[in-house]
């Protein structure tokens, strides 16, 4: 359940560090803000994946958890991915 809260907490904290440190650090006005962003939530959801159907975890939090955010990893995941593709 944390790592679900990680995962889409990331996809609210990153574009609020980018608008505030987007002129001192431009870094942050590049493609690194969505590739963190879409790296750690493919990590939470497939954390969650792992823990309901190898680890037998069958808590509501968890299936409520893997039901948000496998879809939600997977949207943003092409998003970026056709961002990149696309040249935007």
């Amino acid at each position: 359940m944390a790592a679900a809260a990680v995962g889409l907490g990331t996809w609210v904290v990153l574009p609020i560090i980018t608008t505030l440190f987007a002129e001192r650090y431009p870094v942050t006005d590049t493609f690194v803000m969505p590739v963190i962003g879409t790296v750690v939530i493919l990590l939470a959801a497939l954390f969650n994946v792992l823990s309901v159907w190898l680890w037998k975890q069958r808590s509501v939090l968890n299936i409520v958890a893997l039901a948000v955010v496998a879809p939600a990893a997977i949207f943003f995941t092409f998003f970026v991915v056709g961002e990149g593709i696309g040249g935007a």
